[in-house]
């Protein structure tokens, strides 16, 4: 990934799947990280 999409990415967040917010970059600190969405039917 291009350092200025990681970082313009990493300033975003995102519900967790307990609801708590997540910061996009910390995902990727330590090592690659995949994000995947998926869209919720009904």
């Amino acid at each position: 990934m291009g350092s200025s999409l990681a970082a313009a990415l990493s300033t975003i967040t995102l519900p967790d799947v307990d609801g708590r917010e997540v910061r996009l970059g910390s995902l990727w600190e330590s090592g690659p990280a995949v994000l995947v969405f998926l869209r919720h039917y009904g």
